[in-house]
């Protein structure tokens, strides 16, 4: 099952048979319950990461405790951050949460760091993740710094109805408010106001797109 996943990385190819013999002998699969702490600045470095099945969610935590959700990965997504203690270009602690069971392919610490310094190839690979990252991150505090919060909102509903194919979106707002790095409470608000002008319907657990044209107009 290791072979699966490891043989899709871009640079397996690039490998010599010796070390990919390595590279799933320095791997493991690793299973976590929703709501656990996968990794975090308190947690020892896990080495890069494999998403076999399941989603989780990472994060930023200020001094004062507010989080906010940089990105989600969700099965065959890889993730470097979790390698912070050798990849210097990685600066800032993350927060990762299972939204759900997952099993997680790792790679130990010390074969990556290994790895990723005798294989330009490997190298590379690990770089161009981490710039799309980074990418990623910039985009988030774009939208908190400088998008309205209903157009930020409306984008957010149609994305979920796009990747459900489903008008009938389950999610709770108090998920909005992390997946959107702002308070329930205004996430509430907002809602009551797209259902004020018969935009969606607020429902038990989830929201209804009632009017995805003017949904669209907004975002």
């Amino acid at each position: 099952m290791k072979n699966n996943y490891l043989s899709k990385l871009e640079f397996w190819n690039k490998l010599t048979s010796k070390e990919q013999e390595e590279l799933n002998r320095n791997s493991i699969i690793k299973e976590y319950k929703k709501g656990s702490i996968i990794h975090s600045e308190n947690n020892d470095c896990l080495g890069m990461m494999i998403i076999t099945q399941g989603k989780i969610r990472i994060s930023i935590v200020s001094e004062e405790g507010r989080e906010i959700t940089l990105f989600k990965l969700s099965e065959n997504d890889i993730c470097v951050l979790s390698a912070d203690c050798v990849i210097k270009q990685i600066t800032f602690d993350t927060l990762m949460i299972a939204e759900e069971d997952c099993k997680i392919l790792l790679i130990n610490v010390s074969y990556f760091n290994q790895l990723i310094n005798q294989n330009i190839y490997a190298r590379c690979y690990i770089y161009e993740l981490i710039a799309e990252k980074f990418s990623n991150v910039m985009w988030v505090m774009k939208e908190i710094l400088f998008d309205k919060f209903d157009k930020r909102l409306a984008s957010y509903l149609i994305k979920e109805t796009q990747k459900n194919n489903n008008f009938k979106i389950k999610v709770t707002q108090e998920e909005i408010a992390k997946d959107l790095n702002t308070a329930r409470e205004v996430v509430s608000r907002m809602l009551k106001r797209f259902e004020l002008d018969e935009i969606i319907e607020i429902q038990r657990g989830g929201v209804k797109i009632l009017d995805l044209e003017k949904l669209t107009k907004l975002s």
